[in-house]
């Protein structure tokens, strides 16, 4: 114990004038601590709650309120460490167990996560934020229909909440069911209409569900909120290209590349975009990039070589869908488009 914690726990002592009273004086350096951390003063806030725990070692509200400030200050595995001493001191407290699975989920202990999600939603079922917590767990080990439902619930108890309504979306996705996904995304998107990730998500569904117009007004107003979005660049330029407004298209997937430079798909679109628009030379550098970052892909290959001098005209027309190639002539026995599922935002 240094001298400050030795202040403090004498100022603690010298308040003991009834059973009980020292904890009393402890449980208000812990409030303070609380209001610190609100306040972002994160290492006062973990100065008065080490005093605290220097002279109550088992402080329950002390142990819990640190693991969540050291989750916070990038920590993750030592406040986990004093969550889960909190949840074994008070184990009916599923505040403590909710934010133990958000803890876990930060540094991808999955399982961990799923299984104090479902403690806290089993000690209490109208715990919307649990409830969530375990969708996002339970996505993460690849049970989308469990997520979903957790999602579900979740939309019940907290239905003015833009973010369970946007995660629900991408849970609908992953159980391919686009018209549900949709609903989801446009709920989310009138709940927060600034939100460019839920305007994005729905933009693109929207343009893989055939209705260009209505993904495009989603799409610009995404880049309009975060132009330099990686994902909206992404996805307004394809729904562009689509459109058939190449030169604008191109304008934005040249962002996106320069956002993230090692994105095939990224490569890919602009590749198909500069075709669009007559620009040989920038759709062969594209082909040729996107190849680069993901040589397998065959899309990327059929593309390139479809590019590469001596292709004949024919050879060079490409049909869009959602950035990635289908030739004119594709045979049949091809491998399948890849579907944009894969980028949307999570």
């Amino acid at each position: 114990m240094n001298r400050k914690q030795r202040r403090t726990a004498a100022k603690i002592d010298k308040k003991q004038g009834v059973k009980g009273s020292a904890t009393s004086a402890a449980d208000t350096v812990v409030q303070k601590a609380i209001a610190a951390a609100q306040a972002g003063a994160f290492a006062d806030a973990e100065r008065a709650l080490n005093e605290v725990l220097a002279r109550f070692p088992d402080h329950v509200e002390a142990l819990h309120q640190k693991g969540m400030l050291l989750a916070r200050t990038h920590r993750v595995e030592d406040g986990i460490v004093l969550l889960q001493r909190a949840t074994a001191r008070k184990p009916a407290e599923s505040l403590y167990w909710n934010n133990l699975a958000a803890a876990c989920l930060t540094c991808n202990r999955s399982e961990d996560a799923r299984s104090a999600a479902r403690k806290a939603v089993e000690l209490d079922p109208k715990y919307a934020m649990a409830w969530r917590n375990l969708a996002m767990a339970s996505s993460d080990l690849g049970q989308h229909r469990d997520a979903a439902e957790a999602l579900e619930t979740a939309a019940r108890l907290a239905p003015n909440d833009a973010d369970i309504w946007s995660r629900l979306g991408l849970a609908q996705l992953e159980l391919r069911d686009a018209a549900r996904a949709e609903t989801a995304f446009a709920k989310a998107v009138e709940l927060d209409p600034a939100n460019a990730e839920s305007r994005s998500n729905l933009g693109v569904l929207l343009t893989k569900r055939g209705r260009a117009g209505d993904a495009l007004a989603h799409l610009e107003k995404a880049a309009e909120i975060e132009p330099d979005r990686f994902t909206t660049a992404l996805h307004y330029g394809i729904a562009l290209t689509l459109s058939g407004d190449s030169a604008k298209a191109l304008r934005w997937l040249r962002r996106a590349t320069s956002i993230k430079p090692n994105s095939d798909v990224a490569w890919g679109a602009l590749a198909d975009a500069a075709i669009s628009a007559g620009e040989s030379a920038e759709a062969l550098d594209a082909a040729k990039r996107a190849v680069q970052f993901e040589p397998a892909d065959r899309n990327h290959r059929a593309r390139l070589g479809k590019l590469q001098p001596g292709a004949t005209p024919r050879q060079t027309l490409i049909e869009l869908d959602l950035g990635t190639l289908q030739s004119s002539d594709q045979d049949k026995a091809s491998e399948p488009s890849t579907s944009l599922d894969q980028i949307f935002i999570r």
